[in-house]
């Protein structure tokens, strides 16, 4: 019999046999969260892990200054493809803050939201983004943003949930957009939540060279594979920062 994951209680069922596994593994992660241990590291620390915070025009004017003085790094929006009609959006404060996070001594990388159901349009994607960050020194990841929309009452929806892509398909075009970036001259990565990484991703079959960064808003993260930076807190805050809340985040560099 074929389980469909995609329905909800059977998904939260499965998730928290997860994070009782997770919880349990939660010293092991903590120390060994870095995905290939030969890939660059990309900072220069003696700590375990890098903080940071990603950003969207969502969180407005940023005081990027202020921010260089409490984070590590930051991971700036891009742009987005619509989950209804597919049309291609630069975010509309990627130039002020790719422009402001350097001028402030940041080291910044970016992601774009992705909706992609063909590997042609996550190389459309990745081209996209190029584009945009032309002549900007990005020394962190590019990073695809691969994840269902959720309707107004929290429901998943979208042509990305649409599509009934299969986990091996997925993987396919999050390895389009990462080797499409690749050939740009940038590191590449993804973004995903656990609960995708787990069911909806052929995660063993993503590229070697590809960041994985997971969000997880629990005790401990409950994808049951490798990964390199945990966004551990979605109402998280940073000074800079004005909006209500600000994602945080841990890069693991050891």
């Amino acid at each position: 019999m074929k389980i469909n994951l995609k329905s909800k209680k059977i998904r939260v069922a499965v998730f928290a046999v997860l994070l009782v596994i997770a919880v349990a593994s939660a010293g092991i992660l903590a120390s060994h969260g870095r995905a290939v241990k030969d890939k660059p590291a990309l900072f220069e620390t003696d700590e375990k892990y890098a903080c940071g915070i990603d950003v969207s025009s969502h969180n407005g004017e940023i005081d990027w200054q202020t921010v260089s003085e409490n984070v590590d790094f930051a991971i700036i929006r891009a742009g987005y493809r619509g989950y209804g009609n597919g049309k291609l959006v630069a975010d509309s404060r990627v130039e002020e803050n790719l422009e402001n996070a350097l001028k402030a001594g940041m080291k910044i990388g970016v992601y774009f939201y992705s909706q992609a159901i063909t590997e042609g349009e996550a190389r459309e994607e990745a081209d996209f983004v190029l584009e945009l960050i032309k002549g900007y020194n990005i020394e962190l990841p590019v990073f695809i943003d691969f994840e269902y929309a959720h309707g107004e009452n929290g429901e998943l929806t979208g042509r990305l949930f649409e599509s009934g892509i299969t986990k091996t398909q997925a993987s396919e075009i999050i390895n389009a957009f990462c080797s499409r970036i690749n050939e740009g001259g940038k590191y590449a990565g993804v973004y995903s939540s656990s609960s995708m990484l787990n069911f909806d991703i052929a995660s063993s079959k993503l590229n070697d060279n590809a960041y994985i960064w997971v969000a997880d808003y629990n005790k401990a993260v409950t994808f049951l594979g490798a990964y390199d930076i945990w966004q551990y807190n979605k109402h998280g805050s940073c000074p800079g920062v004005n909006s209500k809340y600000v994602d945080v985040n841990y890069w693991f560099v050891k």
